[in-house]
């Protein structure tokens, strides 16, 4: 039997990438290249000859089925850069059941895919049957038992008591012809929990990215962080960041850094804002569960400090998340 882990498939994609690529660079190789017969089966393109025709075969048969259950036909012209979290293990995902025959565990679940590409995995295995995959999902349900939070038809208002922390006016975010979201206007006030929702592929890390500076589109837009603008005379960014605490999956993942080592800096004195991208997206249960635990216990013995968590399984997060904001 063949296991496939997504965070591994994922952590050897990206390779020596560097995290912020995605907001610095437009081009370099695509999805399609990543995806191309060449790419999957390794192959030379210096070699000349060579007989590949059992590997076309498998290759052509499964890839029409493979793409469009994980709705690649978008992204194949897309930077590889460019991709989210989710977006990212559907195609590595993809390239893996490229090539692997007979029984195919995906250890580990599903885990930075949201709730929609949760159930496609269930009819993708069915559909890959008869093409000589036996494709098995271990370690995570394809879909979660209480996803309301996120699916509600609107937002949950703020009680506008604390001091604002961050306030965005009219934001927009495209690149080329994509649009991530445009208008979008939100404040985060002190003592604050919110929930930031959406499905994968929405703006989410962007959305931090943002807020925290790692994005330079964060000087052409209406975003104030404590009070101040980027680019404002007297504003240094490492000031600013340092009042923020961020643990990222995609931290994990470019940088090697553990989620419990990325909360160990962030739980720290002078942290007013706590920005959690999908935290425990690599994580069990019972380690979610207790990193939840230890987040809300130090946020209820520092009832000022503001909070955002990113999550495509809600019920992860502890209650105290009340608010919620949807991309």
């Amino acid at each position: 039997m063949t296991r496939i882990s997504l965070e591994e498939a994922q952590i050897a994609a990206v390779g020596n990438r560097w995290l912020q690529e995605r907001y610095y660079s437009s081009d370099g190789d695509t999805v399609g290249d990543f995806l191309s017969f060449r790419a999957v089966y390794e192959i030379n393109p210096f070699e000349i000859g060579g007989d590949h025709s059992a590997e076309r075969a498998i290759y052509s048969s499964r890839r029409r089925v493979i793409e469009s259950m994980l709705g690649l036909a978008p992204l194949r012209r897309r930077p590889f850069a460019s991709l989210s979290n989710g977006e990212l293990r559907r195609v590595v995902l993809a390239r893996a059941l490229f090539r692997e025959t007979g029984e195919v565990a995906l250890v580990g679940g599903c885990g930075g895919l949201d709730s929609e590409w949760r159930g496609r995995i269930a009819e993708l295995s069915r559909a890959l049957r008869p093409l000589g995959v036996d494709l098995r999902v271990s370690g995570q349900p394809h879909r979660s038992k209480n996803e309301s939070p996120c699916t509600a038809s609107s937002a949950s208002g703020s009680a506008k008591t604390g001091l604002p922390l961050m306030e965005m006016s009219g934001v927009g975010m495209s690149f080329g012809r994509r649009v991530l979201f445009k208008d979008f206007s939100w404040t985060i006030r002190e003592g604050e929990r919110w929930m930031l929702c959406g499905p994968n592929g929405s703006g989410k890390t962007t959305l931090f990215a943002l807020i925290t500076g790692d994005s330079p589109f964060a000087y052409a837009c209406d975003i104030k962080v404590f009070g101040r603008r980027r680019g404002e005379h007297g504003v240094v960014l490492d000031g600013v960041r340092s009042r923020i605490g961020c643990v990222s999956s995609l931290q994990e993942t470019y940088l090697g850094i553990p989620p419990e080592a990325q909360l160990d800096d962030a739980l720290r004195d002078g942290t007013r804002l706590l920005l959690l991208d999908e935290p425990c997206c690599n994580m069990t249960s019972a380690e979610a569960r207790s990193f939840a635990r230890r987040i809300q216990k130090w946020l209820r013995a520092h009832p000022r400090v503001a909070a955002v968590w990113t999550e495509h399984r809600p019920e992860r997060i502890p209650p105290d998340f009340a608010l919620v904001k949807r991309l």
